[in-house]
């Protein structure tokens, strides 16, 4: 009956006060041990199931018979009189599961006194002269257990706390890459952006500058229409004229030949310049609409081109936001 184990692990059975001895004495007892295993077990078990928590973890992970017989394996453990390396790997395996289905340490911990109670029954009932010393001995197997068990939920606590810091840290490796990237999207979309709004508000400023021409253009076909109207009147007094010498003529008979000619010729003059005075308005009507249409085209332009320069404000604002958020992402790091 002996302690296999590492000189730290040695040192942990000393402390607690464990021995070659004790080893040897709970495996002597193994008898009484197997007289008391199973009903220990079915005791135990009906306290376990009792609590709602734990019998909702053993429905969704084991079934009480399993428990039950790996329990009974458990407790006869106790009894081979040698600690080793397999010995201490198993505890650790058992308490790393129990730690992965959600078994908290204050429940498990809390079961060992439950077995050291019921077995103290046992043992007063069927070794009355010495189950006080089988006890002792089983507390300290037990103590030994309880310290494996919340080392197995310490390494496992750490794993969880690892396995989080290297998702974090894998986050934050993808935030930074996809921060680089927006950064240098930000560079390049405020560059562009503010070069449509210079743009866009270069282009209005000389649409207004050509509207202020097209202004003054309708200013001077109004001028020209203004010297078509007295035109018109002196054509109309030369036809008038016209007509006065005709009929002069005409009193004045042969005498009046010449003058009857001349008189002719005012009128067809006359009735020329009126004509063409007449395709002169059409035509500058015809202008007129056009530049109109044109000033209504040219002031959408320019109302265009004043919204798309707002617009490129706007963007521009919120690349600058956006480049804000990035600055706060690099800073989580």
């Amino acid at each position: 009956m002996t302690i296999q184990l590492n000189e730290q692990r040695k040192k942990q059975l000393a402390y607690i006060g464990i021995t070659d001895e004790d080893l040897a004495y709970l495996h002597g007892k193994r008898e009484l041990f197997e007289q008391i295993t199973s009903q220990v077990v079915d005791q135990l078990y009906e306290q376990v199931v009792a609590v709602p928590e734990l019998s909702a973890i053993i429905r969704q992970h084991s079934t009480l018979d399993r428990l039950k017989e790996t329990q009974r394996w458990y407790f006869m453990s106790l009894t081979n009189g040698v600690i080793d390396e397999a010995f201490i790997e198993r505890r650790i395996l058992i308490g790393n599961i129990h730690s992965r289905i959600g078994l908290t340490t204050d429940w498990y911990l809390g079961t060992y006194m439950l077995y050291l109670d019921t077995a103290v029954q046992h043992f007063k009932r069927i070794a009355p002269d010495s189950w006080m010393t089988i006890i002792l001995a089983l507390s300290k197997m037990f103590n030994l257990d309880s310290q494996l068990v919340l080392e197995a939920y310490e390494k496992d606590e750490k794993d969880k706390i690892q396995a989080l810091s290297d998702a974090k840290q894998t986050t934050l490796t993808t935030i930074s890459r996809i921060v680089q990237e927006l950064s240098a999207m930000i560079v390049e979309l405020s560059s562009s952006s503010q070069s449509v709004a210079d743009s866009a508000t270069h282009t209005a400023d000389i649409q207004d500058q050509a509207n202020v021409k097209v202004r003054e253009l309708q200013s001077k076909i109004g001028e020209i229409d203004g010297i078509g109207s007295l035109l018109q009147e002196i054509s109309d007094q030369s036809q008038l004229l016209g007509i006065n010498a005709a009929i002069e003529a005409a009193h004045a008979a042969d005498h009046g030949r010449g003058f009857g000619i001349v008189a002719n010729e005012i009128r067809k003059l006359a009735s020329h310049s009126k004509e063409s005075l007449v395709t002169v308005r059409e035509k500058l009507q015809e202008i007129t609409g056009v530049i109109g249409e044109v000033m209504q085209d040219a002031e959408r332009t320019s109302t265009l081109a004043r919204d798309q320069a707002a617009s490129s404000q706007e963007l521009t604002s919120f690349v600058q936001m956006i480049e804000t958020i990035t600055l706060e992402l690099e800073s989580i790091q």
